[in-house]
């Protein structure tokens, strides 16, 4: 539970967790060189393919669509189907890449897709959208926004039924850009509306949009500042690239107009050596004031997308199983540990 006259707590859960501390004794930190974004964002491609190609299928069948953005602009999806449809209807769940609005493709999550769509017998669809600084804010936005909205209005098309579940989610940028999306979404009164969103290691802060009562805990940015991975530098760099307004309901949720009224419940994802740690600690505290369900799980000591970065972690695997058990809780459907186990999601190649 946070508390937002002490900050302790949270700075305790940025101390390098045991096994990673061991791990990095024989093992270097993978580096990523935001700056060079052009060849970063090539490498990344390449490898989100192979990791979408070598992982399990788990039976489901997978096909590319084009959907068209308010501009015009043609934006692939990947749905991926369930081998059976369950008596009551297939959830749909739809996935965000992350990558700083500059690196992603839509075949980063599609090892997360897999996974839910065996178990819960969901329809599980990966976005796409324009990378900056080649599109700048808020053009991802837009493309997120609108993609989720023809998903809702074409559901049954792809074999889903929301009556069964709805549900948005994504890792750091798609983390961020779910909150946002489902903000605008319950502000809009966006008919069919969302059942349920997943928030993993989002960027939607800023001091200077922090509520009064969270401005002495939002400290992770000070005390992460130079974690590998994603340090402040890396954030302020990929800030600038996508040319953001942090005042904009596009960038934040906590600058929507009536922020935080008629959310579904919400899952969140914190790692405890993150910059972006207490985004989502604040946001999960804010949603439960507001008389939002929620769920969070914290990974003490372990950096940005660890889950991805350092796979032969503990914390990594957790992280990793408790995104299929996150989907069940929001679904209302609950299944073994063992099958869970079973249907690990592999890593998506970034986040």
């Amino acid at each position: 539970m946070l508390d937002p006259a002490n900050p302790l707590p949270q700075r305790q859960l940025g101390r390098i967790a045991p096994e990673l501390e061991n791990y990095l004794k024989t093992h270097e930190a993978p580096q990523i060189s935001f700056v060079d974004y052009k060849n970063v964002r090539k490498a990344r491609a390449d490898a989100e393919k192979q990791l979408a190609r070598g992982s399990p299928t788990y039976n489901t069948r997978e096909s590319s669509h084009t959907i068209f953005m308010r501009d015009g602009h043609g934006s692939e999806i990947v749905v991926t189907s369930p081998p059976e449809t369950p008596a009551d209807g297939s959830p749909l769940i739809a996935l965000i890449f992350g990558g700083g609005w500059a690196i992603g493709t839509v075949y980063q999550q599609i090892p997360y897709a897999r996974s839910p769509s065996t178990v819960y017998g969901a329809t599980v669809v990966t976005l796409s959208y324009r990378l900056a600084p080649e599109h700048p804010f808020p053009i991802a936005q837009n493309d997120v926004y609108d993609s989720v909205i023809w998903l809702g209005q074409n559901a049954s098309s792809l074999g889903a039924d929301v009556s069964a579940g709805w549900i948005l989610g994504g890792v750091s940028a798609g983390g961020s850009m779910t909150a946002i999306t489902a903000q605008k979404m319950a502000n809009e009164k966006v008919s069919p509306p969302l059942t349920g969103i997943w928030v993993c290691v989002p960027n939607i802060l800023h001091e200077s949009i922090v509520p009064d009562k969270y401005k002495p805990v939002l400290v992770s940015r000070e005390q992460n500042a130079e974690v590998p991975g994603l340090s402040m530098k890396d954030l302020d760099f990929l800030d600038t690239l996508m040319e953001q307004d942090v005042s904009s309901a596009d960038w934040s949720p906590f600058n929507a107009r009536n922020p935080h009224k008629n959310m579904p419940p919400a899952y969140v994802q914190v790692c405890g050596m993150d910059a972006l740690r207490d985004d989502g600690l604040i946001y999960e505290a804010v949603l439960r004031e507001f008389g939002i369900s929620t769920k969070i799980d914290v990974y003490p000591g372990v950096p940005h997308v660890h889950f991805s970065m350092y796979l032969q972690l503990k914390l990594s695997r957790a992280a990793r199983l408790d995104v299929l058990k996150g989907f069940g809780w929001l679904l209302k459907k609950e299944v073994s540990m063992d099958v869970i186990e079973s249907m690990e999601p592999a890593a998506p190649a970034g986040g």
